[in-house]
């Protein structure tokens, strides 16, 4: 083999190899609502225990961008709460009906909240989460990340404080019962 041939082999592997680990364009990937879950957990400080339960994502995508994840958002249906630790049926549907009311979520004023995903740097995500009508900052880790042609997933654990969406119950010194911060557990699958 010459060595003009060797040189024009040698140019095209690495131009192949190079096309072949190019990362991936952007693209948008919708949520799988029946595939993807929130999960709620908030706190009761004087008696040591925590109530948890679902809510749905009504909609959502996820941005990708290089084969990572760079933005997104989703829709959270707030008529959807629901509570998974008591199984007294009158007990559970007063809790539900508690959370839904003005002391809680307003979910007649306010059916859905939304979380927008603005920017992620390596694992760590930032955005906006809107609870009430209301807006604030906030940043999470994202976890089990996984990126296809097809296919998206990921999770990622939030810790919201319920004072700033004035979810009031419990302000009073009286009833400062619980925590001013709750958690959501949020998995996400997302597609093509």
């Amino acid at each position: 083999m010459n060595m003009k041939k060797g040189l024009l082999l040698a140019t095209l592997s690495l131009t192949v190899l190079l096309f072949a680990f190019t990362p991936k364009e952007k693209a948008a990937y919708t949520v799988d609502a029946s595939k993807s879950s929130v999960k709620w957990t908030g706190y009761h400080l004087a008696k040591s225990y925590e109530h948890n339960g679902n809510v749905a994502i009504k909609s959502g995508s996820l941005e990708v961008d290089g084969g990572k994840i760079t933005g997104g958002s989703f829709v959270i249906d707030m008529t959807t709460i629901s509570n998974n630790d008591l199984d007294d049926k009158k007990k559970n549907a007063k809790l539900v009906g508690h959370l839904k009311s003005d002391d809680f979520f307003a979910v007649k004023k306010h059916p859905e909240a939304k979380l927008v995903i603005t920017k992620v740097e390596g694992n760590k995500a930032s955005g906006e989460i809107t609870i009430r009508g209301i807006t604030e900052a906030i940043s999470f880790d994202l976890a089990d990340v996984k990126v296809t042609d097809d296919m998206v997933s990921a999770s990622a654990t939030l810790k919201v404080d319920r004072t700033k969406h004035e979810v009031s119950y419990g302000w009073t010194l009286e009833n400062a019962m619980l925590s001013n911060e709750f958690q959501l557990e949020v998995s996400i699958m997302a597609s093509k």
